[in-house]
């Protein structure tokens, strides 16, 4: 069987520490952390949203590389109040999904053009469903169980990423991202399943059996996610989504596992 190496483009000892990528972390993480735990049901929802907000920001920023249409940033309001209306139970998320698809296609009768309707309203929709509505489960899940997913998605990727650069040799997805290689795959989910194995036995006193098969599926989640965000990055033709996170990219970038892991690590709790 061919075995897949990296390319002589891509260095195989890259730097393994980058200070704008590790001085972004040492700084946010404290802060999601602090927030996690302290801040009111309203105030999380509240940042949640806005966090979502500007994740479709960047989704359609992506379509408009691509020459595809997009809804106005008022659309953005839309956006953060469906990540919110997780607060108020699925009654309320149905219902602000389906206040943002009627205002989205109603304001698409005005626009003075129909060319472009079909794709701001395929954008916008679409927006809506990868971005607030994924990331709203978050809103749903207990705060100390919000920790272990967040420790189960960072403690994954930073093994990923820095075995990956590190003894990384047999790429995982080439034609996706040329970077990602089988090594760091691994690597980042035996780092997710220890980190939850160990968090959930210590802090919320799951049983191990329980969090095993919790944590690998969540990190699985979570690596499909980020390379779910890669194709659309090289459908538009772009590195990053934004450059807003340093070291990191943009909110698409730093949240693309988050936005499949959320939902699975909901689902998984729950049955």
């Amino acid at each position: 069987m061919r075995v897949l190496r990296l390319p002589e483009s891509v260095d195989p000892h890259p730097p393994l520490f980058q200070w704008g990528r590790v001085l972004t972390a040492v700084v946010g993480v404290p802060i999601v952390v602090l927030l996690t735990i302290f801040a009111s049901n309203s105030i999380f929802a509240l940042v949640i949203g806005i966090v979502a907000a500007a994740a479709v920001e960047e989704f359609l920023g992506l379509a408009t590389k691509r020459g595809i249409g997009r809804p106005g940033r008022w659309f953005l309001v839309l956006a953060a109040s469906v990540a919110m209306s997780f607060s108020g139970g699925p009654g309320w998320v149905l219902g602000a999904v389906v206040f943002a698809t009627l205002v989205l296609m109603a304001t698409s009768i005005f626009y003075p053009s129909t060319e472009a309707a079909l794709g701001r309203v395929g954008m916008g929709l679409s927006s809506i469903v990868y971005c607030p509505l994924m990331l709203g489960f978050i809103v749903l899940i207990p705060r100390e169980q919000v920790l272990l997913l967040l420790a189960i998605i960072w403690i994954g990727d930073t093994a990923a990423y820095y075995c990956g650069r590190a003894v990384g040799r047999h790429l995982l997805a080439p034609t996706v991202s040329p970077k990602k290689t089988i090594e760091g795959a691994l690597a980042g989910l035996i780092g997710s399943t220890v980190a939850g194995l160990v968090g959930g036995t210590l802090f919320l006193g799951e049983a191990w059996s329980n969090l095993v098969w919790i944590s690998s599926l969540t990190a699985i989640a979570g690596q499909v996610g980020d390379l779910a965000e890669s194709v659309l990055k090289r459908s538009a033709g772009v590195k990053d989504s934004s450059s807003i996170v340093p070291g990191h990219g943009g909110i698409l970038d730093r949240l693309d596992s988050l936005f499949f892991a959320a939902p699975v690590f909901f689902w998984l709790l729950m049955s």
